[in-house]
């Protein structure tokens, strides 16, 4: 338990791995179908799978994660929704029924996801059709996309170590008082740090688009935390995660647009 926040980027890795082999497995199946035949019923097939992709890789989270961080995710939208009190807010996180707000939040936040999931698509296919493949932007796009669930839980992970707490029992309270604080927010800190570095050099403007973005999420759930719970909970946890994965793609997208 003192280093088990150390791991947490672990999970972000795995997301990542899965995510960029299913792009560029597709791509090279796509590629070969349409190469092997030009007729229209393997142009249908290509389109077809072209179009699930978003599909599938808005999924490839969840299906890793079980869920968990969406379910954070819609108790804070239940809890923000309310405008109670501090302590009606929290009892709302608690409660195991799904209000209205964490059913609107999760509809929309997957409409744009998907949206988003699926502009990230359309240009990664058109950066590869228009021969900018051998420039290294297609890579460059599959990279920025799978690191940025690394350093989402990188940023996550050094939170629980560093900021107050809102409630004296849970699961996050838990892992914060078994944890090695200090060693965890170095260690998430200097990956974070090394890993940026890394982005910036290789993916460049995407690199420093989802960096940018990434930290902007960071800062207002330090700030919507303090102000509505005293303190960061484990749905709250989910929150960010899920809101700096969605960000991390709009910047990307953005990024994308403005450069090709």
């Amino acid at each position: 338990m003192r280093y088990m926040l150390c791991a947490f980027p672990l999970v972000g890795v795995v997301i990542g791995a899965i995510v960029a082999g299913v792009c560029l497995a597709l791509e090279e199946l796509t590629m070969t179908i349409a190469m092997g035949a030009a007729s229209g019923e393997s142009g249908t097939m290509v389109s077809v799978l072209r179009h699930l992709l978003p599909l599938v890789l808005v999924l490839i989270p969840v299906a890793v994660t079980g869920g968990i961080h969406v379910d954070g995710f819609m108790d804070t939208c239940d809890a923000l929704g309310s405008h109670a009190d501090r302590e009606k807010k929290l009892a709302i996180m608690k409660d195991s029924h799904c209000g209205a707000f964490s059913v609107m939040g999760c509809v929309l936040y997957f409409l744009a996801d998907f949206v988003l999931v699926s502009e990230f698509c359309r240009v990664f296919f058109m950066e590869e059709h228009t021969g900018s493949f051998s420039d290294g932007n297609c890579i460059r796009l599959v990279a920025c996309f799978s690191l940025s669930f690394v350093t989402s839980r990188l940023l996550s992970a050094f939170s629980v170590a560093t900021f107050p707490i809102a409630k004296d029992s849970g699961l996050v309270r838990t892992f914060a008082d078994a944890s090695a604080k200090r060693f965890t927010a170095a260690w998430c800190a200097i990956c974070f740090m090394l890993l940026s570095g890394l982005l910036v050099w290789f993916c460049r403007a995407h690199g420093a688009g989802i960096l940018a973005a990434q930290l902007v999420v960071f800062g207002v759930y330090f700030v919507m935390t303090k102000r509505n719970f005293g303190g960061i909970t484990g749905d709250t946890a989910g929150w960010f995660v899920q809101m700096s994965e969605l960000m991390s793609v709009l910047a990307l997208v953005l990024t994308a647009m403005l450069l090709f």
